[in-house]
Parts: structure tokens; C-alpha cells; sequence
């Protein structure tokens, strides 16, 4: 990739200009009239004028012009030109390279787990939790595309009082015991019919306690609403490769507590056990890991959990969780350090509210859920695709609305719709082609000195871009930067279209114009993978 090529050009012209190494950035510039890429590399040597220490730098760089050409700025930025013999020939490179474009290796050999949703079981899965399905799973398809190994993880939170109070609710309704409706914690129309697929299984329950019919009713209500909320990630095209259940793990937690309280790190006071986090680590206080009831709480099931991860050799470790457990994450990276493992291999991503709307009017609930929308109502609405771009498009720690108007419209109006729409335009291009009899097989070894046009240079940077985009996403897995990404490529590409004639034009011109369209083709179709979106082959256009 470039960004590489001008980096290890800078390094070297470092060196040679007799300055100690440093490392040296390069960035994309803000506006073409200051070249296409630039570097502060000269600002970093601090006994030197950053426009001297520049001249030295360029002068080492480089003469030919095959690649670039570099300028110095008045405040001694060097800016980097590529040429245009080096940007016509990416195109054959992202041709021949197809759905392996973009494709790195800094991953290779390298194993990483991200563990993402694990909604409570309690109620339908909604939109809130729901976020965290396109984003953990477009994360870990980057991973993969960087070359690591991943395993995508869920856990199923089957243990706690929320089943006991699922179980009162649904028990309840069922008619199994006795309870006001207003001591119930759980509401909306899928409790009713919760209760009437349990009461169903579990018959007249004559032969058990009040607490056990809650306990039993609990157990099934959740594994119940479980195997929806799977059936609910299916639907937005998320599959799990490692499911595990609260419960086993707290099997594990005696042993591991036992060892805890030996090495001095718990404590019990108040009638519960304390994990000393605010007295041994940075962290503000300490965390309860049995309560005063006996029961484990959140942070205990953690301890096993991510022991286990690290234990297993992972060299990446990955939570996607919601903004309301941002209290969670230090306790976690603090728990990480208390097991002895480093602590920089965790990372942890904290999305935010989801608000939806219907054009300007706010949808508040559902009516099935109670007190929130699900993302089964949404995806039966727009379709997955919509559904998994909309919520990857903002940064996950930034609220968002998601529009269902703007999700199902068919036209530029709808940012899916415009993507998909532009690899669907160039597969259409290059059918109409082929029956013209143009060949696609030869495209990749086309002449490509042709593509001279300012719209066609533009088009091809932009392409060229795509390797350097999943490096950066594999690095700070701000996934949200693959669609804006792909809206500016299909928006570059729609506007080259309807300037600039493909077919029709001298055979040379029309073939190398073409190399181009399957050019774009093969990144708009590898972005939208990695999104876990559709590449349509056809699509209609509408206003």
C-alpha cells in the first residue's frame, strides 16, 4: 500500500540525512492542491528548523517520479504527489487481486475473541443491545481480513435475580401462584405469551413450592427468550462460534475464589465477599463477587470468563458492551492485572443509545416489548442490510437515531441503498460489456495509461485507499469508518459515471475505462462484506 511505500521511503531518507530514527506519520491530505499524502516527520527532530531538517530528508527521497513527487511546505510538512503512472497501475492490482484486496497479515498467526451482545434473557432483544451486533461482527470480520483468528463469543446471562423476577412475572401470569401485576418487574405483551407456552410445558406444578414453580419458570423463561434472542442475531446475519452460559461458569468460581483469597485478594465484610480492587489496584472501590445472600454477581461469572480467555493464548481480547457498564470496565482491566495477564490485550468498546424514529416522530416503544423496540420489528421493516449499516454508521460512542423512513428508501437519500446501488450500476456496465464483447478476463492485464481524467485519478486514490482502512480498523476497530468510506467511493463512482462515457468510446479507451469499473466493483463488493452487507448484482434505480 502506499501509506507503506512513503513510510519506508521516509525512514530510510532519515537515516540517511543523518537523523536519529524516528517514526515517521503519513496522512492522507484534506484538499488535492496539497498533494496526496503528507508527513510531520521533520517536526519530530527538534535541533533543527523543521524546513531544513526537511530539505535534508527530501533530498535523500527518491528522484524518479514512477511514485511520487515530494514538496516542502513553508512550515517544513513534506507533501507527497502521487504520480499518475502509479495510480493507473493500482488498478490492475486491485483487479488481480480481487476479493483478497485489502487483505493484511499484521494478523497472521495471531488469535483474537470478541465477545459481543449477550443480552439479559429476560425480554426480546432491542435495538439498544442490538448495536452491538453489526458492530461486534463487522469488528471481527476485519480481524480476519488482517489475518487473525477469531472466535466470536456470547454469553448467556442465565443465573441472577432477574430470572427469579422473570420467573415471579411469568408464573404469574400463568396463574401458578399468586402476585399483584404491580409487584411484577417485567411488562409488555411478551410476558403473556411467555406464560402461556410455560404454563403449557410445565402443567398444573401441583407437586411444587411457590419458589420452586419461580425458580423452574425462570429457568425456562429465559431459555426460552435465549433461543429468540439467537434466532434475532441469525436475522441480522450474526453467528456465534462459541456460546457459554453463566451458570457453568460459576460452577468454575469456588476453586478460582479459593486461590483469590489465598494470594490476599478477598476480603469479606458486611456479609459479602469483596474483590480488594480499590485497595490493591487503580480503581475507585472495591467489587462484590459473592453477595450477602450467597449469590455470585456479574463481576465473579468476569473472573472465570476472562481468565479462561486469556489462559486459551488469545493475543487480542475484545468486549463490545453497552455505555450503561462503563463503571464495569475499569474493575475488568484492573481484574486482568490481578490474574497476572497484560492488560493491553483487552480492549473494551462501549456503544451507546439507539433512538428510533419514523421521519420526525420519536417511536418511544413497542407495543409486544412493553417498554422499548425490538430489532426483530426493525430488521421485518428494512431488511438486515439497512438494519447492520444504519447502526454501524456513527461512532458507537455517540448516541444515534435510526430513521425507518430514510432505512427503506430507494434512493440516494438512503446510504445502503446508494452503495449498493453503485456496485450493482458496475456490474451492470460490465455485463452490458460482455455482451459487446469485451472481455473481463483480460481487464486486469488492460492498458491502463488511458485513465488520464481528473474524475478518474480521483475515483482510483479513493480505491487505493481501502488497504490502508482496514489496517487502520484492525488497529482501532472504529468500524464505523468502513461506511463512510464506502458512501464517498459509490459517491465518487456515481458522479465519474455520469461524467465521464464508459462504452461507446475508442476500443483502448472504452477497455481501460472498463479495468476501472471492475476496479471499483471489487472494493465496493469487499467493503460491503466486511460489513456483513449484500453486494447486489442488479438493483433497479428509483428517484
Amino acid at each position: 500500500m502506499i501509506r507503506k511505500i512513503l513510510k519506508e521511503q521516509l525512514n530510510r531518507a532519515v537515516k540517511e540525512a543523518g537523523f536519529k530514527e524516528v517514526e515517521p506519520q503519513v496522512l492522507p491530505t484534506s484538499d488535492p492542491k496539497f498533494g496526496d499524502y503528507y508527513s510531520t516527520v521533520a517536526l519530530k527532530l527538534n535541533k533543527q528548523k523543521p524546513q531544513d531538517a526537511a530539505k535534508l530528508i527530501v533530498a535523500k527521497l527518491p528522484k524518479e517520479d514512477d511514485i511520487f513527487k515530494a514538496e516542502i511546505t513553508p512550515k517544513g510538512f513534506i507533501n507527497f504527489t502521487l504520480s499518475d503512472k502509479f495510480v493507473q497501475n493500482q488498478v490492475k492490482e486491485i483487479i488481480q487481486s480481487g476479493e483478497n484486496y485489502g487483505k493484511l497479515e499484521i494478523g497472521k498467526g495471531k488469535k483474537a475473541r470478541v465477545e459481543f451482545v449477550s443480552a439479559n434473557p429476560t425480554g426480546p432483544l432491542h435495538i439498544g443491545n442490538a448495536r452491538g451486533g453489526p458492530l461486534g461482527d463487522t469488528i471481527t470480520n476485519v480481524l480476519e481480513f488482517a489475518g487473525y483468528k477469531v472466535l466470536r463469543e456470547y454469553i448467556n446471562n442465565d443465573r441472577g435475580n432477574q430470572v427469579t423476577e422473570l420467573g415471579r412475572t411469568l408464573a404469574s401470569k400463568a396463574e401458578l401462584i399468586k402476585t399483584k401485576d404491580e409487584e411484577l418487574t417485567y411488562k409488555g405483551e411478551y410476558t403473556q405469551d411467555l406464560a402461556q407456552k410455560v404454563k403449557k410445558e410445565i402443567g398444573k406444578a401441583e407437586h411444587l413450592s411457590e419458589s420452586e414453580i419461580i425458580e423452574k419458570v425462570g429457568e425456562m423463561g429465559t431459555e426460552m427468550l435465549y433461543k429468540d434472542i439467537l434466532s434475532d442475531t441469525y436475522s441480522m446475519g450474526v453467528r456465534f462460534d462459541n456460546v457459554v452460559s453463566e451458570s457453568d461458569l460459576q460452577k468454575k468460581l469456588p476453586d478460582i475464589l479459593k486461590n483469590l483469597e489465598g494470594r490476599g485478594l478477598l476480603e469479606k465484610h458486611d456479609g459479602a465477599t469483596w474483590f480488594l480492587l480499590g485497595k490493591k489496584f487503580d480503581v475507585k472501590r472495591d467489587a462484590v463477587v459473592v453477595k450477602s445472600d450467597g449469590s455470585y454477581t456479574y463481576f465473579a461469572t468476569d473472573i472465570v470468563y476472562h481468565k479462561e480467555k486469556f489462559e486459551s493464548g488469545a493475543d487480542l481480547i475484545i468486549d463490545v458492551f453497552g455505555s450503561n457498564t462503563s463503571g464495569h470496565v475499569p474493575k475488568l482491566e484492573a481484574l486482568v492485572e490481578a490474574l497476572g495477564f497484560d492488560r493491553s490485550k483487552l480492549k473494551v468498546i462501549l456503544y451507546q443509545f439507539v433512538r428510533v424514529k419514523r421521519g420526525n416522530e420519536v417511536i418511544k416503544m413497542s407495543k409486544r416489548a412493553g417498554n422499548f423496540v425490538t430489532a426483530k420489528e426493525i430488521i421485518d421493516e428494512v431488511g438486515a442490510d439497512a438494519f447492520r449499516f444504519f447502526l454501524l454508521m456513527f461512532d458507537p460512542s455517540t448516541h444515534m437515531d435510526f430513521d425507518l423512513e430514510r432505512a427503506k428508501k430507494e434512493s440516494a437519500e438512503n446510504p445502503v441503498y446508494y452503495v449498493q446501488y453503485a456496485h450493482a450500476r458496475a456490474n451492470s456496465i460490465l455485463k452490458k460489456a460482455q455482451e459487446e464483447g469485451y472481455e473481463h478476463k483480460k481487464l486486469g492485464e488492460t492498458k491502463v495509461d488511458l485513465l488520464k481524467e481528473p474524475q478518474e485519478l480521483a475515483l482510483i486514490k479513493q480505491l487505493i485507499k481501502f488497504p490502508e482502512l482496514t489496517e487502520d480498523i484492525s488497529k482501532n476497530l472504529a468500524v464505523h469508518l468502513l461506511t463512510s468510506y464506502s458512501i464517498a467511493l459509490a459517491d465518487i463512482f456515481h458522479k465519474y459515471y455520469e461524467k465521464v462515457r464508459v462504452l461507446g468510446e475508442e476500443k483502448e479507451t472504452t477497455e481501460s475505462r472498463l479495468a476501472l469499473i471492475k476496479a471499483t466493483k471489487v472494493v465496493l463488493r469487499n467493503a460491503l462484506q466486511l460489513m456483513g452487507i449484500s453486494a447486489p448484482e442488479h438493483m433497479e434505480k428509483r428517484a
